[in-house]
């Protein structure tokens, strides 16, 4: 069993050498190669983190994952415009400048419901068994700044790509104030433990791409349209 997080204060050292975690532990998902780490400072390094994972809003990629009983998950960003998409095994959330468009598949129906994409947020089901890289973004943010931030540290390989690890505990006034988070070089979240909101999530990146298809951003074949949409 790892030892207990120490409590540190905002902007201290994390002393000694830090424990190596396994994301998603007790999930029995491989795919994670650990490494240590020493001398970091713990605030820092979750406002790096978190720096990082901002950065990824500007560039394009697919991400794929693994969920919890092994299902799969992809989303997707993409530039010029700047969209964002979301495939999961119940339905779809697809972003674009125009609509924000929800899917649901129940049986061998789909409906994909289309409504004003301006002030809404980026909200997946509880079916979905992922978190959005808002979501991740913003509870980072708010570690950040905890005055009482437990926190472990490690670098390790996902998906054959280079990520930092967090495995925080104790965040105030947050919906998952216990999480582990692993996020890569390019900014993508490669993996996520914890319940947000009281809904467990558990994804692990199984590989990612430095482009995005335009076909994620399409309504699935045969799906039926429904259109909300003020104008």
């Amino acid at each position: 069993m790892p030892a207990t997080p120490r409590r540190i204060r905002a902007g201290s050292v994390l002393a000694g050498s830090l424990l190596v975690i396994g994301l998603l532990g007790t999930s029995g998902c491989t795919g994670i190669e650990p490494a240590g780490a020493a001398g970091v400072a713990g605030s820092d390094l979750v406002s790096e983190v978190a720096d990082r994972l901002a950065g990824s809003g500007g560039q394009s990629w697919t991400a794929t994952y693994r969920l919890a009983g092994g299902k799969t998950a992809r989303i997707t960003r993409a530039q010029r415009p700047a969209r964002i998409a979301y495939a999961f095994p119940s339905g779809n959330l697809i972003r674009t400048p125009d609509a924000l468009t929800n899917c649901v598949t129940a049986g061998t129906e789909t409906v994909c419901t289309a409504t004003d994409p301006h002030g809404a947020p980026d909200e997946l089901p509880a079916t979905a068994g992922l978190v959005t890289p808002d979501t991740v973004l913003a509870l980072l943010n708010a570690a950040a700044i905890d005055s009482d931030l437990a926190v472990q540290t490690r670098e390790t390989t996902i998906a054959e790509r280079t990520a930092s690890c967090l495995r925080l505990g104790g965040v105030d006034h947050v919906p998952a104030p216990d999480f582990d988070v692993c996020v890569t070089v390019e900014g993508a979240i490669a993996g996520f433990t914890g319940t947000v909101a009281g809904i467990p999530v558990e994804m692990v990146l199984t590989d990612y791409q430095a482009r995005a298809g335009d076909h994620d951003f399409a309504m699935p074949p045969g799906a039926r349209f429904v259109d909300r949409r003020a104008d």
